[in-house]
């Protein structure tokens, strides 16, 4: 399928669920749900809890879908809900709970690099997965975390990066 098929089919999709449709949201859901879970793994260390958040995210998402506009792009709507949900999970338990978690697992499917990133600090690693691999500006970066100021965040993002390559 082309991007403009994909986008075609997604704004049925959507218009479908819109109006109620079950199985299509369904659809909807399954379009994006590996890149939302694999954006929430990487925010949380947990694949467990990202599956738990997804699933609470398609929740919020069905709840307001009759609501959303076909204007804006529904991938960075469900992103943004997720991104909020993990960022509110972390604070809810307490940034760096995750780490004694993330040691203890030994899972040999996750590369290095992976391991690394769930390594790092919360806040670095959200900010190094918002900004590095979601493509996210430092100041819409801030918007999640606005405990912290754009160069605080880029000096985090710097020892983020530092740290990946010293390690690899």
């Amino acid at each position: 399928m082309t991007n403009e098929e994909n986008t075609n089919y997604v704004s049925y999709l959507i218009e479908l669920s819109q109006q109620g449709r079950k199985n299509s949201f369904f659809d909807l859901c399954e379009v994006n749900q590996k890149n939302i879970i694999s954006l929430v793994y990487y925010l949380l260390g947990d694949y467990e809890l990202a599956q738990q958040i997804t699933l609470d995210v398609y929740f919020h998402v069905w709840d307001s879908i009759k609501s959303f506009s076909l204007s804006q792009s529904y991938l960075q709507w469900v992103k943004d809900l997720a991104i909020r949900h993990a960022i509110f999970e972390l604070n809810r338990r307490g940034l760096n709970s995750f780490h004694k978690k993330v040691e203890k697992t030994a899972i040999s499917e996750i590369h290095q690099l992976d391991r690394l990133i769930i390594s790092l600090p919360d806040e670095e690693r959200i900010i190094l997965v918002l900004h590095d691999m979601e493509g996210i500006t430092y100041s819409e970066v801030k918007k999640y975390l606005n405990n912290l100021s754009v160069d605080e965040i880029q000096t985090k993002l710097i020892n983020a990066r530092e740290y990946l390559v010293e390690n690899l």
